[in-house]
Parts: C-alpha cells; structure tokens; sequence
C-alpha cells in the first residue's frame, strides 16, 4: 500500500507488528535450537541469533514511532471520497520535519491552487505540519501553500468550493505536490 493512501496507517503498523513477532520468534527459535543441540548458549546459532536481533529493534521502533497514529474513520474518508476518485485526496500521513519530529494529518486535498489539510488531534502541532509541508513545497518550487483545518465542518465548508475534477493542464502541478508531500511522509 503507498504512502498518503486511505489505510495505510493500519496496514503498516499490522504489517511492522507481524514482522516485529516473526524477528522474535526467530531469535527465540535459533537460541532455542542452539542451546538444545549443544547444551550451552555459545554455539553457532546464537551468531545468526543476534543477527535477527537488529531487524527485530528497527521493526519494533518503527512500530513505536506509529503507534499513536490511527487511519481516519470510514465516515470522514466517505464525506472526501470524490476527490480520492480524481487522485486528489490524500490521507494517513504522519509528516516528518527536518528535525524529525512528527505530527498526524488526516486528510488533504491537493488541488490546482493549494492544499486543504484536516488534522482531527487537537495535540498535533497544525504548524508543524503547514510549515514542514509549505518549505517542502517551496524548495521544489511549487507555487502552492497548505491551510490545516481541525473542524472537520471548517473543512468540507472549504472543500465545497474545489472541485473535484482534475484539469489537464492542472494534472502535473498536482502530481508534484503529490510527490512533494509523500516525500515528508513517513
């Protein structure tokens, strides 16, 4: 699944949390089958052991640094669909600034003068987000800017005057922004 698409939160965090207990077991089972063959824990297989022991922590942080993020609820996701139709939405985006700290943004529609962003946790950092997606944009030289909403009415009330048709002159500015933003994704 690709990064800004609706459910890809939930799918990576399943995906990282079946991969954190596959490096479990398999460190759990080499020691296992170590120490039973040989009567000790130096053997051979401690070696190949360890090993597994560092995909198994990059696993298990990648899981942690996701953890507080969630995919949108399904009625938020069907009030925007339209503009998924048109390849305008964009959806579970955890952005990540120069520093790299991180902040949730649910939902973000790009259209042909800007993006319209909805950010549903009141603890995220809006600013964060505009800011780290504004340099982004800026540096590629984009002439667009993002506006975050935390009302979910606020928000579609904006949304009512975009359409949801993509031009197709307007189609390669979109696709950039597009780019531009998965590029600060994690």
């Amino acid at each position: 699944m690709e990064r800004g698409t609706y459910g890809y939160i939930k799918h990576r965090q399943s995906f990282l949390f079946k991969m954190t207990l596959a490096c479990a077991a398999a460190v759990a089972l080499l020691a296992t089958i170590g120490f039973i063959i040989w009567r000790t824990r130096f053997n051979l297989l401690m070696i190949p052991s360890m090993l597994c022991v560092l995909p198994l922590a990059n696993y298990l942080a990648s899981y942690a640094a996701m953890a507080k993020y969630h995919t949108p609820s399904e009625e938020l996701y069907a009030a925007v669909k339209a503009y998924d139709d048109a390849g305008m939405l964009m959806s579970d985006m955890i952005i990540v600034d120069e520093k790299g700290r991180r902040a949730g943004l649910d939902l973000a529609v790009i259209y042909k003068n800007g993006i319209v962003g909805y950010q549903g946790n009141e603890k995220e950092s809006r600013d964060r987000v505009e800011i780290t997606i504004n340099d982004a944009l800026k540096a590629r030289g984009i002439p667009m800017r993002i506006k975050v909403f935390r009302n979910f009415d606020e928000f579609t009330a904006r949304l009512s005057d975009v359409p949801a048709v993509i031009e197709d002159a307007d189609a390669r500015k979109i696709s950039l922004a597009k780019d531009t933003v998965k590029g600060v994704i994690m």
